[in-house]
């Protein structure tokens, strides 16, 4: 192996970790720099502009190295799903009757990690990479998206501190999740149906899509930790926040993994049920919920890349996980 090729085998291994240690050494130079105000929020909108921009591409990318009419619902789609929205059902009662005390908080950032939608490119991403079936996990990507889109509406009502009513909730939700999963989709197929060409060279770009997901990766740690930054609350709640994250983090790794291998797809179901999409976690509670919640996207983004990275690491040395 060529000195290059041994560079980009290191980075290809550990691109999830550099982009996160990237994204919080980019976030402190940046705070401490004297910067007018102007100047911070044309930098705010940049950032807002870059990361669903990025996440469009990559999943484009994506979209268009699977076959999107092959796309099927199996036995293991409906087990996830039943176990994810009894889940958020449960956090929901646990929130509840924790509403008139500090705990309140703990609840929602459980909450906000369970309901998120799955990160849908990064999870084909991975897949691919390690020989899952892309086709049953992009299915199950769309069911959690909708899973978010209709279920999440109906419940943040119960726990919110904000005045939103359930069809504001349900319009807000939809808004977000919609243009960033259908139209890339779209796009896809009718570049499949009228430039199959185009796919031919898209396929070409095997890394794209994961160097994509680095940099929107990066951008979302810079995001949380100016959130910890700018926290009004101390210390001990923001490690409980992280603590309760990475327990979550935890849980849908490992039930995720243990259904899917009834089926044959521990891969899929495992990075279905886990891979969260931590820039709409952090949007959510921001938007919806107490702000601290907005914290246990980062802390979540930093356990699921560290677990992705253990596994890119035992497939390159074992050749499976």
């Amino acid at each position: 192996m060529s000195s290059k090729d041994k560079i980009k085998h290191f980075f290809n291994q550990y691109v999830l970790m550099i982009a996160m240690v990237f994204g919080i050494t980019a976030y402190l130079v940046y705070h401490n720099l004297d910067l007018q105000s102007s100047t911070r929020d044309t930098v705010r909108a940049i950032v807002d502009f870059l990361i669903p921009t990025m996440v469009l591409v990559m999943l484009y990318v994506t979209f268009c190295k699977v076959n999107l009419r092959q796309l099927k619902f199996t036995r293991w789609h409906l087990m996830l799903f039943l176990f994810q929205v009894l889940l958020m059902s449960l956090v929901t009662l646990i929130a509840y009757f924790l509403q008139n005390t500090k705990f309140v908080v703990l609840a929602e950032a459980a909450f906000i990690c369970v309901a998120s939608p799955t990160a849908t490119g990064s999870v084909v991403v991975l897949t691919q990479r390690w020989g899952g079936n892309s086709e049953t996990t992009t299915t199950y990507t769309l069911i959690s998206n909708v899973i978010t889109a209709f279920f999440v509406p109906v419940m943040i009502p119960f726990m919110s501190l904000q005045e939103y009513s359930l069809y504001e909730s349900f319009l807000m939700i939809v808004r977000r999740v919609t243009p960033l999963l259908i139209v890339p989709m779209l796009m896809a197929l009718l570049t499949q149906m009228i430039f199959p060409k185009v796919i031919e060279v898209v396929k070409t770009w095997k890394d794209l899509p994961l160097y994509l997901w680095a940099i929107a990766m990066c951008l979302a740690i810079s995001m949380t930790l100016r959130y910890l930054i700018t926290s009004e609350f101390g210390i001990p709640i923001e490690i409980a926040v992280a603590f309760v994250s990475m327990v979550v983090c935890a849980v849908l790794f490992y039930f995720g993994k243990r259904i899917g291998r009834g089926y044959g797809e521990h891969i899929g179901a495992g990075q279905g049920l886990a891979q969260r999409n931590t820039v709409f976690i952090i949007w959510l509670g921001s938007t919806f919920l107490h702000p601290s919640c907005a914290i246990a996207g980062g802390f979540y983004s930093l356990w699921q890349n560290m677990f992705n990275t253990w596994q890119m690491r035992k497939f390159e040395r074992e050749g499976k996980i």
